[in-house]
């Protein structure tokens, strides 16, 4: 490794940063979203620009080095040991063009840094529900978003890429030039390259509500009429009458205790938000409000999931259909999880909603995501800090999937990829064909499995 770090150092400019666990900002670098798994890697290194990231993905396949990209730190697989990561922190940059409706995105742009760069120019695109999300990773492996219902996912987007290859070339991807490789990123990114950039489309504000503002909503329920306000839900969401997406979970709040949440967010007014969940606030629920919000500010209110370190995982499970009775025995096994297991109190269990999207604009873009279908998804965040009960946490994970999926033949399972890595191919990449041309595409691109042995 010594050989090695002596010659990249050699090789990248003076902006770019390698850090040993000697160094002081090493220990930072190696931070992240949670400590499940977290390794120590031999070697840190920051490209700062494209052609360093080039140089460093070349030099790492020459020596035989095996090594990760890292954004935001909030995947599981972007740690290492003994190896090395390529840390995207110090290489990051975002041009908008609100003429044309585009939005270049490079290196380690975080999600609420694009936020912020598309709303000065009045635009929005898809994002992820987290600030501190990295934003290119987010968009290659799909890009589960609140916009779905508008704009569809985040790879519906994509209109071109830049990606550094196992090669170590820089090589476009783009409609006329090497199509079939847009087409993989478009969905499996992360299995074929070290993505540096992606431009994708923009939207007018408008499109989320007057002004550019939508609404948040909260109403708070007990956890003992988990069934009544889900069949409630469900008859809301299923009218399809109205744009909205939002989450319905178990939690334990500071303030309330274990509770039921409805958290919608529509686009549209405040009145009509309130007319749409009116039968919501018919149940009476505990509690309820809602406020505006604009894209700038996109996820500023889920900033309490963001901080780094602790034991957290939070896996995505694709389901047919908002189900009432499973939900309730989904409350119930959250409860079991928070009186076995002290301390994973401030894990929360949630049905995600997204009405359909319009059929035409993005949803007409092929990708090789293949999940466009799924409008509900099953998302389970455990968080705990005793890492002695790391399985037992998981087996509550796994308990939760079964109990969604119950009446689920499991040939239609669905995983997202962005969160699991463990699940089959076939529960994350529905279409047959478009497996074996991604296999097929791996041959080409990266045969001997730099970034990962994912499809070959």
């Amino acid at each position: 490794m010594d050989t090695f770090v002596s010659e990249v150092r050699h090789k990248i400019s003076e902006d770019s940063r390698i850090l040993t666990p000697g160094d002081p900002e090493f220990a930072t670098s190696n931070e992240r979203w949670t400590d499940i798994d977290r390794e120590t890697p031999a070697v840190i290194i920051q490209p700062n620009n494209e052609v360093d990231v080039a140089v460093v993905v070349k030099a790492a396949k020459e020596a035989k080095v095996p090594f990760v990209p890292a954004t935001g730190g909030h995947s599981p697989w972007s740690t290492i040991k003994n190896g090395l990561i390529i840390d995207l922190s110090r290489y990051k940059a975002i041009s908008v063009d609100a003429d044309q409706r585009t939005v270049s995105v490079r290196g380690g742009v975080l999600m609420k840094e694009l936020q912020v760069a598309l709303s000065k120019h009045d635009q929005f695109t898809t994002v992820a529900n987290g600030n501190t999300v990295g934003a290119i990773p987010y968009m290659i492996g799909g890009g589960i978003s609140s916009y779905t219902p508008l704009i569809g996912y985040a790879c519906e987007n994509i209109l071109s890429a830049r990606v550094v290859v196992a090669s170590g070339d820089i090589v476009v991807a783009s409609e006329t030039e090497n199509s079939d490789l847009l087409w993989a990123i478009r969905g499996a990114g992360q299995f074929f390259g070290l993505v540096t950039e992606l431009v994708l489309r923009t939207y007018s504000p408008s499109l989320i509500g007057p002004n550019g503002v939508r609404q948040i909503g909260t109403l708070f329920y007990p956890t003992e009429r988990a069934l009544e306000v889900c069949s409630v839900l469900k008859s809301v969401v299923d009218a399809n009458d109205h744009a909205s997406a939002g989450h319905f979970m178990v939690m334990n709040d500071p303030s309330k205790g274990r509770v039921l949440m409805v958290a919608p967010q529509y686009f549209g007014t405040g009145p009509e938000l309130q007319m749409t969940f009116k039968p919501m606030t018919d149940l009476n629920p505990l509690e309820h409000n809602h406020m505006p919000s604009t894209f700038d500010k996109h996820s500023d209110h889920l900033g309490w999931m963001c901080p780094k370190g602790d034991f957290k995982r939070f896996s995505q499970t694709g389901l047919k259909s908002i189900n009432p009775e499973n939900f309730r025995r989904l409350v119930d096994l959250h409860q079991e999880l928070s009186e076995t297991l002290p301390g994973t109190e401030r894990s929360v269990f949630t049905i995600e909603w997204h009405t359909k999207a319009p059929s035409k604009g993005p949803r007409e873009t092929p990708t090789s995501f293949g999940l466009k279908d799924i409008d509900t998804w099953l998302n389970i965040l455990t968080w705990y800090t005793d890492p002695n009960i790391h399985d037992e946490v998981l087996r509550f994970d796994q308990r939760a999937q079964e109990i969604m999926r119950s009446e689920t033949d499991e040939s239609a399972f669905v995983a997202y990829t962005n969160t699991s890595r463990s699940d089959p191919i076939s529960h994350r990449y529905k279409d047959p064909a478009g497996v074996e041309k991604l296999k097929e595409l791996k041959r080409i691109w990266d045969p001997q499995g730099c970034f990962t042995k994912e499809f070959l």
